[in-house]
């Protein structure tokens, strides 16, 4: 079996986090979209333009900009760019398998507050695209900050960058970003798209270039079009499924000389 990795905080300890933060920035700026109801009635009413049609555009996610500098490629070895990638610098961190991984979303900090239900029921969609896949690992929508291992929040102007996830960790809290230009005519409408992209970063895949960023380790078949692509808009290929499953499904310590790290959200 591989090695269990030590679980996070306790919920008392995560919500001495969220009470430190209320007192700090207020309460206000903690608060959700609310239930999953309350979320699915107000993106129903949200009023759209017509004119949301999909404009050629590179995907751009920062997920692994704060990486070490990328390892140099042997030039007897070719780059072979269209697997999954998994690793993270002599680590292989994913979620232990048959975890929920529980998220909410903040209600306040966007240019307008009808796109943060915009964005959170976009993460919803994405979310539960992934979870009838049943790979292993579920994702779970809560209205509660304590309860969430991850929240989704505005992240301002982030130049070309569209959203910023994170990898398997034991934090109290970790945060999925949503930046301006996801919002923007042409992109908005494929929002789902770009958190199926950054969801497959939250289960502990790498992009599909990885192996020229260093610290990774391939697995699965070649495919170009795979989720984890700069392919824009993102999309969830067979093989993407497939080698997502077999990855939560392997049972090995050890995956190309990185050791397996099996953690417990905290929920």
């Amino acid at each position: 079996m591989s090695t269990q990795y030590p679980i996070g905080q306790d919920t008392s300890q995560k919500r001495q986090l969220i009470n430190s933060l209320r007192a700090r920035i207020g309460k206000e700026r903690l608060e959700t979209v609310g239930t999953l109801d309350e979320l699915k009635k107000a993106f129903d009413h949200l009023k759209l333009s017509d004119d949301m049609s999909v404009s050629d555009s590179k995907y751009d996610c920062t997920t692994q900009v704060s990486m070490p500098e990328p390892q140099i490629r042997p030039k007897h070895e070719k780059p072979d760019p269209d697997e999954l990638w998994i690793g993270l610098w002599g680590e292989i961190p994913r979620w232990k398998k048959g975890s929920t991984v529980n998220y909410t979303a903040y209600k306040h900090g966007y240019l307008a507050p009808s796109h943060a239900y915009y964005a959170a029921y976009r993460l919803y969609q994405a979310a539960e695209e992934w979870n009838r896949l049943n790979i292993g690992v579920k994702f779970r929508y809560v209205s509660k900050l304590e309860d969430a291992a991850f929240v989704l929040a505005y992240g301002g102007d982030g130049g070309s960058t569209m959203g910023k996830g994170f990898f398997p960790n034991s934090k109290d809290l970790n945060t999925l970003f949503v930046y301006q230009r996801a919002f923007q005519a042409g992109i908005v409408n494929n929002m789902t798209n770009v958190f199926l992209h950054e969801l497959g970063h939250i289960l502990g895949l790498r992009h599909e270039f990885a192996d020229l960023e260093g610290g990774a380790i391939q697995w699965g078949s070649r495919n170009p079009d795979s989720v984890m692509s700069y392919n824009f808009p993102p999309q969830i290929q067979p093989s993407d499924e497939k080698d997502t499953r077999s990855f939560y499904d392997s049972t090995e310590q050890r995956i190309g000389g990185y050791q397996v790290l099996n953690i417990t959200p905290d929920n």
